[in-house]
């Protein structure tokens, strides 16, 4: 990772916060002052420039609602003082996250080990009130010519459990694996989306718009997430060459690996 990546990184993790869950298939909404606007999400998200921001904190898939009924976001952000790029670190990061993970080095897919680092988060009232703290785990896979696969583990219990919009399910050894393939519409902040664009917000569960982009570009994001022993393991890829399938192996050889 560049220099320049490490500060668009940072950047991200600063500056997103996530709150008022708009409609009830969306898990996440940008705060930056505003109101709903159609589905759109308000403030800065550019898919290309946010990484693993998304796959620990967005959870862009399944889940649907926050656990604490008086919970109304959730902040978060990443310590990338504790990242480590060897495998054999993982007791370290595990006693300082205070989890106990399931985690492979190698898929058989030719998807390796990159890096692995802590990751923080608050929920919040509507107010902005902190309610709960959190610590989760981050690790980042990648394989030559392909883009990085990212999977963040968290508490189940900071999460809703409604699964109502799932692409696919796989029950993979006794555990019910989810998967979902969304479109997220990148917009710059003075493009407003056409007619069209908000209605399908409104009717496609798996088609987002987001605004902040420096130009319109179409990402798929796919992802897989499914709860062991209650840590939520969230899998996601942007623009991936990969099937349901695919991801589906991933996740039990992930399973298998207890």
């Amino acid at each position: 990772m560049g220099n320049e990546r490490i500060e668009i990184y940072k950047e991200s993790m600063e500056s997103i916060k996530f709150s008022d869950y708009e409609k009830e298939h969306m898990v996440h909404q940008i705060l930056n002052g505003g109101a709903k606007d159609g589905g759109r999400m308000k403030g800065k998200l550019d898919i290309k420039k946010l990484g693993i921001t998304i796959a620990a904190c967005l959870t862009l898939f399944s889940v649907t609602a926050l656990a604490a009924g008086e919970a109304a976001g959730i902040v978060s952000w990443n310590r990338i003082d504790t990242r480590t790029r060897n495998f054999e670190d993982l007791p370290k990061i595990e006693e300082k996250a205070g989890m106990d993970i399931t985690a492979v080095e190698a898929f058989s897919n030719g998807y390796t080990f990159e890096y692995m680092e802590v990751s923080e988060a608050k929920t919040q009232d509507a107010d902005g009130n902190d309610l709960r703290n959190f610590k989760g785990i981050d690790l980042t896979y990648t394989k030559e010519g392909c883009p990085d696969i990212y999977i963040g583990m968290d508490q189940a219990d900071m999460y809703g459990d409604p699964h109502d919009r799932d692409t696919a399910v796989r029950e993979i050894d006794g555990i019910t694996v989810h998967y979902n393939y969304d479109e997220y519409l990148n917009l710059p902040g003075d493009e407003r989306p056409t007619e069209e664009e908000l209605q399908r917000t409104e009717t496609d569960n798996h088609f987002f718009i987001s605004d902040g982009s420096d130009e319109r570009y179409t990402s798929y994001v796919s992802g897989i997430d499914f709860e062991i022993d209650g840590i939520a393991y969230i899998m996601i890829g942007f623009d991936i060459d990969m099937s349901a399938e695919d991801l589906f192996g991933m996740a039990e050889e992930i399973i298998t690996a207890r």
